[in-house]
């Protein structure tokens, strides 16, 4: 749940108005993750599931090499509504991802 927590609340994106902006609080209070996770070419953004966004690693001491990117605040609402004791089950039985790894079932957004 950290991990949903991290890609969403602190370094979340969203597609608005043709292109992509920053929510995350995390990505907000710093010019530099701005400007690395909406501008930068090669990172990778993918829409976001939730299993996958469960799995993957974060990097706390440097730019995130994954961001997650939602259509909606009411896309991101109905996904977390629902009981999450499957998600955690699926989540435990397929291991972790590494931050910046890219997993053949991802929707890529673009790809780093």
């Amino acid at each position: 749940l950290s991990r949903l927590y991290w890609y969403t609340i602190e370094f979340g994106l969203i597609r608005e108005h043709g292109g992509l902006r920053a929510y995350g609080a995390g990505i907000l209070s710093s010019p530099g993750e701005l400007q690395h996770s909406v501008g930068t070419p090669g990172v990778h953004r993918i829409a976001l599931d939730l299993v996958r966004c469960m799995r993957t690693r974060y990097k706390i001491d440097d730019y995130q090499a994954t961001y997650f990117v939602i259509d909606s605040f009411e896309q991101l609402f109905d996904m977390t509504a629902p009981d999450f004791a499957p998600l955690y089950e699926a989540v435990r039985s397929a291991g972790e991802i590494a931050a910046g790894e890219h997993i053949a079932s991802d929707s890529s957004i673009t790809l780093g």
